[in-house]
């Protein structure tokens, strides 16, 4: 079977310090998605990451025009007012086509728990938005905190170790919304234990292009001990079922 696989987790755009050979424009990043069956992709600016998301995240918009791509925007708490008022923001991420937000709290300075960041998440929660953290840039416990407070919140984790199950585990019997990205999920059998568990719903594709080649994401689903429709549900169903949510009405 051929697998249909949507990336959620790519960069796109120049970063400060610059990798030789890393794709940086949307036919680059195309030229190491498309060989591997990667047809589409999430994707987020370095700006956004390394600068401030109010300069990246429009550019994000204008990047991937002609490209297969989703812009995923950069958020950050609101008290500050840097993004505005959080249900505003949402409205123009519906307007625009936006599929997600991604959050770097560690590199951002801030963190998870609701009295930091629950006024955004409250609105993300109500209009099914997706929030993509990666494991590195937050702790579990926060991820927890706010899922207490948040039980609905479409929470992604990206990139969590092989050896996270023992935390992974309690909060997804949970959190029935919260999932993790496969790029960096390489347990042995652990795909198939999370199917198995939990459902393929639960697992998300995803390459981190460009900080990692496309390959090694591909092969873990393409070779796992899993039914065809898990295999595809993971590639892209679920992620294409998650940003759906900007293209609904109302909210």
């Amino acid at each position: 079977m051929k697998l249909d696989f949507f990336d959620c987790n790519c960069q796109i755009g120049r970063p400060g310090v610059p990798v030789e050979g890393a794709p940086t424009t949307g036919s680059e990043i195309m030229d190491r998605l498309q060989p591997m069956g990667i047809n589409r992709a999430l994707v987020y600016s370095a700006i956004s990451k390394e600068h401030h998301p109010c300069e990246g995240n429009p550019k994000t918009l204008k990047e991937i025009e002609g490209f297969p791509f989703v812009a995923c925007w950069v958020a950050l708490p609101t008290a500050t007012g840097e993004i505005g008022d959080p249900q505003q923001f949402v409205c123009d991420m519906r307007a625009n086509g936006v599929g997600a937000v991604r959050l770097f709290p560690n590199l951002h300075s801030y963190c998870l728990q609701p009295w930091c960041i629950g006024s955004l998440f409250e609105v993300l929660e109500a209009n099914r938005v997706p929030v993509l953290v990666e494991a590195v840039q937050t702790t579990y416990d926060h991820i927890a905190a706010a899922l207490a407070e948040f039980r609905q919140l479409r929470l992604i984790v990206l990139r969590p170790s092989y050896r996270s199950d023992r935390i992974l585990y309690p909060l997804m019997e949970r959190y029935e919304h919260l999932c993790i990205e496969t790029s960096n999920y390489v347990p042995s059998g652990g795909i198939e234990a999370i199917c198995s568990r939990f459902g393929s719903r639960r697992l998300i594709f995803g390459t981190d292009l460009p900080n990692f080649e496309p390959g090694a994401a591909v092969s873990s689903i393409t070779y796992a001990d899993i039914s065809d429709s898990d295999k595809q549900a993971i590639a892209g169903g679920n992620l294409q079922r998650l940003v759906a949510w900007s293209g609904e009405t109302g909210a």
